[in-house]
């Protein structure tokens, strides 16, 4: 083995922000510039279709070993854009005190980095997918690594705009599948910042079309997003189907996205058409492959969210 992967799971001081010391290292190739290149060399890292490095392979995103190696590479791919990487680690009680005498707390981590406006601004949008898995077995595929090179490719088309009038955060959530906790505890420490966040915008599962209608899901509260998908939407001739959540009394936790609703933020959820029946029919399963993308219907979205953000960053 040329390339050594070495890991430092120490969890010292657990509730922080710090930025990642380099405890590994990666040999990955570049990542490409041209958009469904750059998609599918993602998508195939994380979900072990092609290595890490020379050898390493990840063939899920479940024990914490797997989401430590996961975290090494977002972070190495986060730096190819020229951006520093955040490692937000948390440490998360169980509902119930009495629990915790019995069961560890969760712990975990999220990374996110900062795309700093053109002009200072305390204002914040965030764009935000979990890396984890929802299986030992489960590659993820689809649930979630197309949601990360979603965000990863808008993002990089947003540092070329000559002009961004908001911050953009990008944030990949731990521990999804264990019933939110990585972007409940985010929520905790955007809450102990003076950051004012205009929007959220949450993706998972962009990677299923199989009646190639080319459409999406957005899950909304907020009549400004609803609007603004919409529009683009139409612009677009993009069949958008609208399931609206009441955030008053929601107790579903599906999803990240369901966080920031019960939260109050101004947030909206994207993805292929789960509730609609066109959905992956591998998710959390050993056949969530890179073989069942459709990078067609990926790139598709990809584009019409970049719409929306140069929208959102650019309009005065």
């Amino acid at each position: 083995m040329r390339n050594t992967i070495l890991f430092l799971i120490l969890s010292l001081g657990f509730v922080s922000c710090t930025h990642i010391q380099k405890e590994s290292t990666f040999e990955i190739k570049p990542i490409p510039n041209k958009r469904l290149d750059m998609q599918q060399q993602i998508v195939a890292q994380l979900s072990g279709q092609t290595p890490i490095g020379d050898t390493t392979h990840l063939t899920s995103r479940w024990t914490p070993e797997q989401r430590a190696i996961t975290r090494f590479y977002l972070q190495e791919i986060i730096e190819q854009l020229g951006l520093k990487a955040i490692e937000h680690k948390y440490r998360f009680a169980n509902s119930n005190f009495g629990v915790d005498l019995l069961i560890e707390p969760y712990t975990g981590a999220n990374l996110y980095t900062i795309l700093p406006a053109t002009t200072p601004t305390n204002q914040y949008i965030i764009l935000g997918a979990h890396y984890d898995t929802g299986r030992r077995n489960a590659p993820g595929a689809i649930d979630n690594a197309t949601g990360i090179a979603l965000i990863y490719a808008v993002v990089k088309a947003m540092q070329k705009l000559p002009e961004r009038n908001q911050n953009i955060i990008m944030v990949f959530f731990d521990q999804e599948e264990e019933e939110n906790i990585g972007s409940r505890a985010f929520i905790k420490h955007l809450q102990k910042t003076d950051w004012k966040i205009s929007s959220v915008h949450c993706f998972d599962m962009v990677g299923w079309d199989g009646n190639h209608d080319n459409a999406i899901e957005i899950y909304t509260p907020s009549d400004q997003l609803e609007k603004l998908y919409l529009d683009i939407g139409t612009q677009l001739n993009k069949k958008i189907f609208n399931l609206k959540i009441n955030p008053v009394g929601y107790t579903n936790s599906s999803t990240d996205f369901d966080e920031f609703v019960r939260a109050g933020y101004n947030v909206i959820g994207a993805g292929e058409c789960y509730y609609h029946k066109d959905s992956s029919p591998y998710k959390d399963t050993y056949k969530d492959t890179f073989e069942t993308v459709d990078f067609r219907y990926l790139l598709s979205v990809t584009n019409f969210i970049e719409k929306i953000l140069k929208k959102l960053i650019t309009t005065p």
